[in-house]
């Protein structure tokens, strides 16, 4: 199970790339090429790709097949997920505040400054 959710999220962050999606669309390059193959038969893959995406064509008939090909459109989405956390307790804020509005130093460093239960544990050894 922990092997199918890494390679979920591996697949998840690799797609969040524009030009990674780019490679989703190859089966349609693979469509658009047969077609081409069907309708000349002396038509290579080089010949294929030279015409698509060297040479400027125009607009054609298939012009809405040529430009669902990868790599043809520049993908520019972007999205963003913020999550915002409001505190927990409001009081805390308004005491901190209120220490640093009250205690003024010309040393950045004091022991009141920072008064959260953090300090306690993270101390350095006494002598």
């Amino acid at each position: 199970m922990k092997k199918w959710i890494s390679y979920f999220f591996i697949c998840a962050y690799l797609l969040s790339f524009p030009e990674a999606r780019q490679i989703l669309k190859f089966p349609t390059l693979v469509e658009h090429f047969i077609s081409h193959k069907l309708r000349d038969h002396q038509t290579t893959f080089a010949s294929f790709l030279k015409m698509h995406y060297l040479e400027d064509h125009g607009i054609d008939a298939d012009y809405s097949q040529d430009m669902k090909l990868p790599f043809k459109v520049q993908d520019s989405s972007h999205y963003s997920l913020n999550i915002i956390v409001p505190p927990s307790n409001s009081e805390t804020l308004a005491e901190r505040s209120h220490m640093i509005d009250g205690v003024k130093h010309n040393f950045v460093y004091a022991e009141s400054f920072f008064p959260s239960i953090s300090l306690k544990i993270w101390q350095p050894p006494k002598v």
